[in-house]
């Protein structure tokens, strides 16, 4: 698949073998959910617009799909491979827990977990059994072992209580929809439509759309769009060079005005007082 990505499930699954070359390479959210490993070593990562996060040997950062994620620094030592999980695969695998998984994702927020005797079980199967080619029933096994990760992980949510005992008020429609609205707003250059702009590409009306979001994430449609606008406003300003006249203009502002005036409510500094903060603290390579 290139940028040693394989495939293991039918691009359903995929794993990566060094997360952080594929991370450098690319700073475009992904439509899969991602599972990396850190197996020595450590690293400090910014996930979209949230505070930088720190994960070292035997952590997991789980990454939503359409989260943007941002190496910032980490150590010569470092060993991370991730599996990628497609929304459908892991609404099968998961089945009626999938609400706890959205609600640790998209609610609480919960990307690092501590370690677990069983993560080291992880990186070995998918090594020593997966990557081979010849086994007759792969898919099969690999599902089944995708299952059992995926619930364990649900099991480290378990101290977060609100997370499993919150009512669950959604439905498996509920979720499909949900995962088409945040796949459409990442495929858009310019995100800040009215919420009627993507209700109607939906075939929904944005009535019921915001009834989706509310029961599944806990959010408004609003608020995933203003999030998922201001990772493309942070992306600009910390990776490029481009005036801030350049990046109203690609992020389909009306002037730069506006979209100063969009970044501070949502930031509480200016575009160029965000960009000064990161070469300041040396996080722009």
């Amino acid at each position: 698949m290139g940028n040693g990505v394989i495939s293991l499930v039918n691009d359903d699954v995929l794993y990566m073998e060094n997360v952080i070359e594929i991370a450098k390479a690319q700073s475009a959210s992904s439509p899969y959910h991602i599972i990396v490993f850190c197996q020595s070593g450590k690293m400090l990562v910014e996930m979209g617009a949230q505070e930088n996060m720190k994960v070292g040997t035997g952590q997991l950062l789980l990454i939503p799909a359409q989260k943007k994620m941002y190496p910032i620094m980490y150590s010569t030592d470092l060993k991370a491979s991730a599996l990628l999980i497609s929304d459908k695969a892991l609404n099968n695998a998961l089945g009626g827990q999938a609400s706890i998984w959205n609600k640790a994702m998209y609610v609480q927020e919960v990307y690092v977990i501590n370690h677990q005797e069983w993560m080291d079980g992880m990186h070995f199967y998918v090594k020593s059994i997966f990557m081979q080619r010849n086994i007759q029933l792969r898919d099969e096994i690999m599902m089944s072992f995708l299952r059992t990760m995926l619930l364990l992980i649900c099991e480290g949510f378990v101290e977060h209580v609100s997370i499993i005992h919150s009512v669950d008020n959604s439905t498996i429609r509920h979720k499909d929809i949900f995962g088409q609205f945040l796949t459409l707003i990442a495929s858009e250059q310019h995100k800040r439509h009215h919420v009627s702009y993507y209700a109607d590409k939906l075939c929904l009306t944005p009535k019921y759309l915001s009834i989706v979001c509310q029961r599944v994430s806990g959010k408004a449609p609003i608020e995933w769009i203003t999030e998922s606008t201001m990772e493309d406003c942070y992306a600009m300003l910390r990776d490029t060079t481009k005036t801030v006249k350049e990046i109203s203009d690609i992020l389909g502002f009306s002037n730069p005005s506006f979209f100063g005036q969009f970044f501070r409510r949502q930031a509480g500094m200016t575009p160029m007082e965000y960009r000064a903060k990161y070469h300041t603290n040396g996080c722009i390579r």
